[in-house]
């Protein structure tokens, strides 16, 4: 274990409530899990404690903690998300909130709808919808409607909102145009549709389920005495990346346990898009029990943060301070005309910055606002040209964009032509080739070409059918491999249970060592089998609920839910393996999020407007919608606030979680040719003038 200083060790000992605030890295969190082993080593029963993380994956740390002090037994500690925490409570205290909550069969159990079965609902009820004219003029995906429908609800009940009067503040912004109203009653139509259904079904959804967590059970005096019977001491990390209904709650706490301590990021609040409140938080936490500040920092250096510094007077429209402080932190500058040329460019720069520091590639971290398929094509094929190991940090994937998810879901609607989902001769060849291993993508085109049609309904022709012409192309051994697919679909797969029919696509067929290349095992096949087996038992289960009565129903809606990007629910890990030595590739919220920290990061096209943009939500605006936001109105220059605000958070972020230094990278035109100068660049431009660092050729 690693020592702590005098202002750790007063946090871990201190009795009763204490706040804790300091930027990233200064010691906050592992305060806490040292305060978390003193209790537990005080004799305080594992059962007795909560510990409060503000993201998945963040219990790791503190387990890590209990495990290597050696205390024995403490399997009912738990370390959880104040939104799991919402389910297991309403679950519990189910028969006690039910009627109240209004649902219309409360002696029934609950049916909690995971995020995608919530689309797949939201969907439904929003297809009728737009048949009668709902949301015209609106430019957005249908999973961006639906994604953005969802919201509206989660951010009503994330703040303490009912669904109208969270229609209503929105309204109140957009008053003086008459388009946006009309979307937002639209709107406002379909959510209350949603859960006037989820009513009636005892279904609850993620919003639902906080809004009954939030008004029907936290104020009841049996489930307080419950509550505050069992957990006597609380500990909260990262309070600024939660919300006003988690805030509300743990200021719900401060009386009843014995000890509350709680962790507060001053540089935080990156989950503002997924209504996150740090201004709320410091509005109710302040006056908590001992104020215990934390100004050391252990992952930064002075001149990174005197970066953050200059960045954000730029963006604030202060005045400039010197910035020869600052300039130390950018270590080269990576600029081409070209975002090819710059992408190409920059792993020759990158060796130059690790070889002059003496870096590994594991402490460095790629990062860029988003991360297109284009961009991360690019960048790990110059990465893998230079030998650089990498590994890409995904916070969430859509499985239709791995190829072999979509080649099976070819493979299941072949099989059922009564769901009228026909794949289309370009499917069928994108399945084939990525079934057959040596087959590649034009022979596969040739076969589908000649085997397969839909005019009318589809048919496959068996390979003894074929031009022995197009089998010579081809290859006997390829077609002989299709052939026992088309068998394999039509014979023993026509008749399974959707579920059954996945499993043993893989397991009996496309697993096999005749598909393989050179009769390897295909552990990326396993995982997208399981992936697939498990939502769609899940969609099966959750079929009479969402009004899913034949097969049929449910295929369609397995088929189409992820076409469409609906379902997302726990993807699986796709693609080759991350290599945990390598060079991170992320999104820089992603990164901000994952509690990592370097010793060097990569800002990836710096000059793009990305760093500075927020999300297009005509239906649902977090910043708006948040509690602490007082004004019902939104215009231009709220729009640009925010947008400063935020990269100026961001940059403060990065900059604390970056020991060394950065290695900046810009292109002057965008890929669609546009010439970029967008605010961090220009930011940026002070402290290059001061000390132009090495420009890399």
């Amino acid at each position: 274990m690693i020592d702590l200083n005098d202002r750790q060790r007063e946090a871990v000992t201190t009795p009763g409530d204490v706040l804790l605030l300091g930027p990233a890295g200064s010691g906050k969190t592992t305060a806490l899990q040292r305060r978390l082993v003193h209790l537990l080593r005080q004799g305080v029963s594992a059962y007795n404690l909560l510990v409060l993380v503000a993201e998945y994956g963040h219990e790791q740390p503190f387990l890590s903690e209990v495990r290597a002090a050696n205390l024995g037994p403490y399997a009912q500690l738990n370390i959880t998300t104040y939104n799991s925490l919402a389910r297991e409570m309403v679950s519990l205290f189910w028969p006690l909130v039910a009627r109240e909550a209004g649902f219309a069969a409360p002696h029934r159990p609950p049916t909690f709808l995971e995020y995608d079965m919530a689309q797949l609902l939201m969907w439904r009820i929003l297809q009728p919808l737009q048949a009668e004219g709902a949301f015209a003029g609106l430019r957005l995906q249908p999973q961006r409607v639906v994604s953005q429908l969802i919201d509206i609800l989660n951010r009503a009940a994330f703040n303490g909102l009912s669904l109208e009067e969270a229609i209503a503040r929105q309204a109140r912004a957009w008053k003086h145009d008459g388009d946006q109203l009309k979307l937002l009653a639209d709107a406002a139509e379909a959510a209350q549709r949603f859960r006037a259904y989820c009513l009636r079904g005892g279904l609850l959804d993620f919003s639902l389920t906080i809004e009954v967590f939030d008004r029907q059970l936290v104020g009841s005096p049996v489930f307080h005495r419950y509550f505050t019977e069992r957990y006597r001491h609380v500990l909260v990390d990262n309070v600024e990346e939660t919300t006003h209904a988690a805030q509300s709650f743990v200021v719900s706490l401060r009386a009843a346990c014995e000890s509350l301590a709680v962790a507060f990021d001053t540089e935080g609040g990156y989950r503002r898009f997924l209504s996150a409140d740090p201004a709320g938080a410091w509005a109710r936490l302040e006056g908590l029990g001992r104020r215990l500040e934390f100004d050391a920092s252990y992952t930064s250096r002075p001149a990174l943060r005197h970066l953050a510094g200059a960045l954000e007077r730029f963006l604030d429209a202060r005045p400039a301070a010197p910035n020869s402080e600052a300039a130390p932190a950018v270590l080269a500058v990576v600029q081409r005309r070209y975002r090819r040329e710059m992408l190409a460019a920059l792993p020759a720069a990158l060796e130059a910055v690790m070889a002059a520091h003496d870096v590994l590639p594991r402490d460095v971290a790629i990062l860029a606002p988003y991360l297109d398929g284009a961009l991360q094509y690019t960048l790990r094929s110059a990465l893998r040209r230079a030998g650089i190991p990498y590994r890409l940090l995904r916070r969430r994937s859509s499985p239709r964009e791995e190829p072999r998810v979509r080649a099976w879901l070819t493979w299941l609607a072949l099989a059922r032509p009564e769901w009228d989902r026909a794949p289309s001769p370009f499917e069928v060849a994108e399945a084939l080739d990525l079934s057959i291993a040596g087959l590649d993508p034009a022979r596969a085109a040739l076969l589908a070409r000649h085997a397969y049609s839909r005019d009318g309904a589809p048919q496959w022709l068996p390979a003894d059918r074929l031009d022995p012409a197009i089998v010579d192309r081809v290859g006997p051994a390829e077609v002989a491999l299709a052939e026992s697919i088309r068998a394999w679909i039509f014979d023993g797969g026509a008749e399974l249970a959707l579920a059954a029919f996945l499993y043993q696509l893989f397991n009996d067929l496309l697993g096999q060592p005749a598909f393989q290349p050179d009769g390897q095992p295909d552990p990326t096949g396993a995982a997208i089998c399981d992936w697939l087996v498990r939502t769609a038992s899940r969609l099966v289960e959750a079929a009479p609920a969402l009004g899913l009565s034949e097969p049929g129903d449910v295929g369609r809606a397995f088929i189409d839910g992820i076409n469409q990007g609906l379902v997302t629910a726990n993807p699986p890990d796709l693609g080759e393996p991350p290599d945990e030595d390598g060079v991170v590739l992320a999104t820089v919220y992603g990164y901000l999020l994952s509690g990592l920290h370097s010793r060097v990061q990569v800002w990836l096209e710096c000059g793009i407007m990305g760093w500075w943009q927020t999300p297009y939500q005509p239906l649902s605006n977090a910043f708006l919608l948040v509690a602490s936001r007082e004004e019902a109105t939104w215009d231009a220059q709220d729009d640009i606030a925010v947008r400063n605000e935020l990269l100026g958070s961001v940059i403060q972020g990065l900059a604390s979680r970056c020991h060394d230094g950065v290695l900046l990278t810009l292109s002057d035109l965008d890929r669609r040719g546009q010439r970029q100068n967008g605010p961090l660049w220009r930011a940026l431009q002070g402290v290059l003038r001061a000390t132009p660092p090495l420009n890399t050729p």
